[in-house]
């Protein structure tokens, strides 16, 4: 990957069409741009960036209204004032595909007079003269992210005093990391990890997640327990039942053969007995009803004859009365209708000729006769006349009968007791009390029934509930069971990976490790400036220098401080120096064999980065750097803007001869007009590809600044 051609229009300081042509000196790598501060290196820096990378160069997601005012801030002035200007910045560039070279034209701009985000910027990109579509941008902006990710754009593009706080600052150590695994080839095994890790947290299960499920399940197997054990006890008392039941027949046999009365026939002439004790009463209350009510009838009964007679013949007088006195009231009345229909004449004479026919008829004269002894109505003759034939009707008989029926339920009470009287009584006292013991038994045992029929229904409606729970705690336990399937295949995925990439990166770590030494001893002006350096599994970066102790005063610090105060004091290399240089185990031991001794002792001492001077800082983060650089597999190119930031004179040469030399890819070089001149340009002026210098014009024209290229000049 290397750049061609730059071409800025209206990008900050920058007014108008600047070109930057690369292609003097196609044998150099090294793009050297100088000029004071304010000539607008370090908005070509950001131009670079932004074409490349566009909102992710700023650090956001996607385009939105804080991407758009920072890059707004890089709009020059001319075209804030003028809608028809343009801004843009424009790389020709050449990506190696593995045979022949493709040329791809990128053109990022912006309108600064759109309102609407998605107008705000346009991407354009050619390769090899033809423009990409929509799905074709999004693949190179996949592959351009995957040569250099936003995770290492300040790694590549180096800004010299800022650069200390990639790896030096918060979370340098992720830096270190990202940077070795996506130099090495391996973040792959990291996105992996991470992806397994995040999905062994997204299906973590807390502790006791089965427990509903167990308890459901435990639920069910009590009710199921339940439930049989309420079934085998009806069965047993069915069991109970038809055995009592089985005894009671045995009983009787034996009871019957012996020539007793069976409980049954005994309980039957019991009842019999009260029966006809029933009939008795009934018949007793008959006739002492009788001789209340009826006898003294029966005695009168000839006088109750002639009473009736009389009564009747009272009656049929009355009735007689009435009819005359109604035929007396009507019939004349009558008689002139008749005649009207008829054209008769009335005539008197007429009707009381019929009133005296009626009256033969009837027998008035008779009835006259009857005398009025009695004198009742209408209502009361019916009643008396009905009791009169009701005492009539009963005669001697009647209490004759009653009292024989008596006798005779007398006579068979008698029988029926000399029937019982007659059984062997001590047999049958026994007989009756084991039989009633059993009938009481199957009565119990018929309400035991009962009552676990009952116990059988209500348990077997808990278990159909509790097992609908428990189909439903087995559904989500069945879930959360894949979950922790995969959650354990994850975890088991993400240990593989640690053992997988510590195998793997473990020599390239090393490798890093002793580039770092040879590129520290070449840059740093000190003998002995670093000595050793190590990065941990966690990608900390310690560095140590050897450092001279004296035995007894390291003998008297362990004892104060204690052995492990000590070790979490001085760290574990300077710890493991101590044993290594006395052959011991620890370092009790080691005050045992240097207590009475005076010796010196030579000892790896992890320095503090925070206490290197910015000099040293700097030459420290450019060994590292090019360590990481010698891991790079692809061309890449490599962008510094102010080098010599806060470096002396002599690690500005060193810097110049040993780190930019060294590096074999495009490299692009920011610098003051003070940082790469004389001898320290000399050194590097075979390997310049092109390179600019400014000078700065200024016009007022329009309240903007014009900058302009006046001075270009390409290696020779």
């Amino acid at each position: 990957m290397r750049i061609k051609k730059i071409q800025l229009c209206n990008f900050g300081s920058y007014a108008g069409v600047c070109e930057f042509d690369l292609q003097a000196n196609k044998k150099g790598n090294i793009v050297l741009i100088g000029g004071k501060n304010g000539a607008g290196k370090t908005t070509l820096f950001s131009g670079i960036k932004l074409c490349l990378y566009g909102n992710k160069a700023a650090g956001f997601e996607n385009i939105n209204a804080h991407y758009c005012k920072e890059v707004k801030k890089y709009i020059n002035d001319v075209s804030r004032f003028d809608i028809s200007s343009k801004c843009y910045v424009k790389l020709d560039m050449l990506f190696s595909n593995g045979q022949e070279d493709d040329v791809y034209v990128i053109t990022r701009g912006w309108n600064n007079s759109s309102d609407s985000l998605d107008e705000f910027e346009e991407l354009i990109v050619e390769k090899n003269g033809t423009l990409l579509n929509s799905e074709e941008l999004a693949d190179f902006d996949n592959y351009v992210m995957n040569i250099i990710p936003p995770e290492l754009f300040e790694l590549f593009f180096f800004d010299g005093e800022q650069i200390a706080d990639y790896f030096l600052g918060e979370n340098g150590n992720e830096r270190v990391k990202n940077a070795f695994m996506i130099l090495c080839g391996y973040d792959t095994f990291d996105i992996m990890q991470k992806n397994f890790k995040r999905l062994a947290f997204g299906k973590k299960v807390t502790e006791g997640y089965d427990i509903n499920y167990i308890e459901a399940k435990q639920q069910v197997e009590q009710a199921e327990k339940e439930y049989d054990d309420s079934i085998i006890e009806l069965k047993n008392i069915k069991a109970e039942i038809d055995y009592a039941s089985g005894e009671i027949k045995d009983l009787d046999k034996k009871y019957k053969l012996s020539g007793g009365v069976t409980y049954d026939e005994w309980s039957e002439k019991l009842l019999q007995i009260k029966e006809e004790e029933r009939i008795r009463e009934e018949k007793n209350l008959q006739l002492k009803k009788m001789a209340n009510e009826v006898v003294p009838y029966i005695i009168v009964k000839e006088l109750l004859e002639k009473l009736s007679v009389q009564l009747l013949k009272e009656h049929d007088k009355q009735q007689h009365e009435l009819l005359q006195e109604s035929l007396k009231s009507i019939l004349p009345g009558v008689m002139h209708k008749v005649c009207s229909r008829l054209n008769w004449q009335d005539n008197i004479e007429l009707t009381d000729l019929i009133i005296e026919e009626f009256n033969n008829e009837m027998k008035l004269e008779e009835v006259s006769e009857v005398a009025d002894i009695i004198g009742l109505s209408g209502e009361e003759y019916i009643v008396v006349q009905n009791a009169i034939v009701r005492y009539m009707a009963m005669d001697k008989e009647c209490v004759i009968a009653a009292e024989r029926e008596v006798k005779d339920s007398i006579e068979r009470t008698q029988k029926l007791r000399q029937e019982i009287e007659s059984c062997n009584v001590e047999g049958a006292h026994e007989y009756l009390q084991n039989k009633t013991k059993l009938v009481e038994k199957i009565n119990e045992l018929n309400q035991k029934m009962q009552d676990c029929i009952e116990k059988i229904q209500l348990y077997k409606t808990a278990l159909e509930e509790k097992k609908i729970i428990l189909k439903r705690e087995e559904k989500k336990f069945d879930e959360v069971s894949k979950n922790i399937s995969i959650t354990e295949l994850s975890e088991k995925s993400v240990a593989f990976l640690d053992v997988l990439q510590s195998r793997l990166y473990s020599n390239e770590i090393k490798k890093v490790e002793q580039f770092f030494m040879i590129k520290i001893k070449e840059l740093a002006r000190k003998n002995n400036f670093i000595d050793s350096i190590m990065i941990d599994t966690n990608f900390n970066v310690h560095i140590y220098k050897n450092i001279t102790f004296d035995t007894k005063r390291v003998c008297n610090r362990i004892k104060k401080l204690g052995v492990e105060s000590y070790w979490t004091e001085y760290g574990t290399v300077h710890c493991q120096g101590l044993l290594t240089s006395a052959n011991v185990k620890d370092l009790n031991e080691f005050v045992s064999f240097y207590d009475m001794k005076n010796e010196k002792i030579s000892i790896l001492q992890e320095i503090e980065k925070s206490r290197l001077s910015k000099g040293e800082k700097q030459v420290f983060i450019m060994a590292l750097y090019w360590s990481f650089m010698k891991l790079n597999k692809q061309e890449v190119p490599f962008v510094i803007d102010t080098p010599f930031a806060r470096i002396d004179t002599e690690h500005r040469a060193n810097i110049t001869k040993r780190f930019f030399m060294d590096l074999s890819g495009q490299v692009f070089i920011f610098s003051t007009n003070e940082e790469i001149v004389g001898e320290n340009y000399e050194k590097m002026k075979n390997r310049i590809q092109a390179e600019f210098c400014w000078k700065i014009a200024i016009t007022f024209k329009q309240s903007y600044m014009q900058m302009n290229i006046l001075e270009v000049k390409y290696a020779v």
